[in-house]
């Protein structure tokens, strides 16, 4: 194969499969343990991952999609072309969405080598526009235990964010053929024209979303199940009285938190900021469809002012203010500082004032012993039959042991 060849295959394979940004990475951020979480759930793990967040060679990749819901800080995004497959079920005409697996001997409307391999995300984008019944018939047979243990997160995963009775009335466990059977909704010739009118719309909005011009200013890149799931809670919203409340897991910001910015920097996300008010206070702000609940501001955080991730209850994925608190400044380069610091000042200009102040004890000693030095000198000079100078004295104790 030609170097041309094989850059037009890698620029279509690129289209198809996942796409990895590597600076999001778990293992780019301090964490005692490392992840290879997607190398390992890969059916062709060896094969496609030189290491996580590292290709090796996409042509073994069957876009099963299990490695984009595995990783845990969102650093691997399913392609357009599978985002517009998995939202595609969501503007058809039926009320109910039937997913399963290939395994399956029902003819289901959403297939995927595995179910584990939506993410909670894209199936509760799904259930906020349609009824969703899960085939889990072929469920008892998998020996896939690492598959078993993603769809147990992912539906426990769903349980917190939407509670569990709106859980229960948008979702249908189906453990049997003959439960939640499927039904096809037949539609009168008007219905298919204008079904037919409708998806091509779609998929003209879709395509123009896509283009460099008109892309989402937040995000900058193709749409993900998080921005969809924003924008969808954002129509539900507007159009009922009682609005629902989600549960998401955000950073839970204590006292202790005086705005070092640690945790902003860690966030590749951009869904943390420190802003300061015009009362002259500052507030962390989050938000939430942009934060993939890692866990990185956590670890990154080295001065214990945040409690892990803690499940918060919300009616909307805008940005919410966690925590207010009033800065404190160092005295010397005016960034901020622990309330209770004693000198005033930050760890970088403290050590540097430490270092300085050694270094000024040092001078002063060496001065001390260079006058000490002088003043002998002087005496010496003084009184020369004081005590004999160190060349005569040399000489007399040399002549003495030859005399010897």
């Amino acid at each position: 194969m030609g170097i041309f060849t094989k850059y037009a295959m890698d620029a279509l394979m690129k289209t198809s499969h996942p796409e990895i940004d590597r600076r999001q990475c778990w293992n780019l951020s301090p964490h005692r343990s490392k992840c290879s979480d997607c190398k390992d759930i890969c059916p062709y793990g060896e094969s496609i991952f030189a290491r996580p967040n590292l290709i090796r060679d996409w042509s073994a990749c069957t876009d099963c999609g299990l490695c984009v819901s595995v990783c845990r800080s969102r650093c691997i995004e399913p392609s357009p072309e599978q985002i517009q497959q998995d939202i595609a079920p969501a503007d058809s005409d039926n009320d109910t969405i039937w997913i399963g697996c290939q395994k399956s001997s029902r003819h289901n409307d959403l297939v995927r080598d595995c179910i584990c391999a939506l993410s909670w995300e894209s199936l509760a984008y799904l259930a906020l526009n349609k009824k969703i019944v899960l085939d889990l018939t072929p469920c008892g047979e998998c020996e896939n235990d690492l598959c078993a243990e993603k769809l147990r997160a992912e539906l426990t995963r769903l349980v917190e964010f939407f509670g569990t009775a709106l859980f229960q009335a948008r979702f249908t466990l189906a453990y049997q053929p003959e439960e939640a059977p499927y039904q096809v909704k037949s539609l009168s010739r008007r219905e298919m024209f204008s079904h037919m009118t409708d998806s091509s719309k779609a998929g003209s909005r879709y395509l123009l979303r896509m283009l460099p011009g008109l892309q989402d200013p937040d995000r900058g890149k193709a749409l993900d199940f998080r921005l969809l799931l924003n924008q969808r809670i954002k129509q539900l919203k507007a159009a009922t009285e009682t609005p629902i409340h989600y549960g998401w897991h955000l950073p839970a910001f204590n006292s202790k938190c005086f705005g070092c910015g640690k945790c902003e920097k860690s966030c590749r996300a951009g869904a943390l900021k420190i802003e300061d008010l015009p009362d002259g206070q500052s507030r962390v702000v989050i938000t939430p469809w942009k934060c993939s609940e890692c866990g990185v501001c956590v670890a990154a955080c080295s001065y214990h002012a945040i409690d892990g991730m803690k499940l918060r209850q919300l009616t909307s994925l805008g940005p919410v203010s966690v925590l207010k608190f009033k800065k404190t400044f160092c005295s010397e380069c005016g960034k901020p500082v622990a309330p209770d610091s004693a000198d005033g000042l930050c760890s970088v200009c403290r050590i540097r004032a430490r270092s300085k102040k050694r270094q000024q004890e040092a001078a002063e000693r060496a001065r001390a012993r260079a006058a000490e030095r002088a003043a002998k000198k002087a005496a010496q000079a003084a009184d020369p039959s004081a005590a004999p100078a160190p060349e005569a004295a040399a000489a007399v104790e040399s002549h003495t042991g030859s005399t010897c």
